[in-house]
């Protein structure tokens, strides 16, 4: 996995600052502002992170989650 500041490699694909972050649902759950370690960082919306292992694809302009659960999922830096 590559950092800069604005993109990110990861095994599913280059997730970039300011990219939606969609439920399994459909519902957007805020924006990408970083990614830190194995930790999707939310900007502008209603969770603090998601894990990567959540991600079950990347689009061109959006990331979607999978709805398999993650204990982790949406909770703040220290819980």
């Amino acid at each position: 996995m590559t950092t800069t500041d604005t993109a990110w490699t990861t095994q599913q694909g280059t997730i970039r600052k300011g990219m939606k972050v969609i439920a399994a649902d459909g519902v957007v759950i805020g924006t990408v502002a970083a990614l830190e370690g194995e930790e999707l960082m939310l900007e502008s919306g209603s969770h603090d992170f998601v894990a990567i292992t959540q991600i079950d694809g990347i689009s061109a302009d959006a990331v979607l989650l999978s709805d398999r659960g993650d204990a982790t999922f949406g909770l703040g830096p220290t819980p």
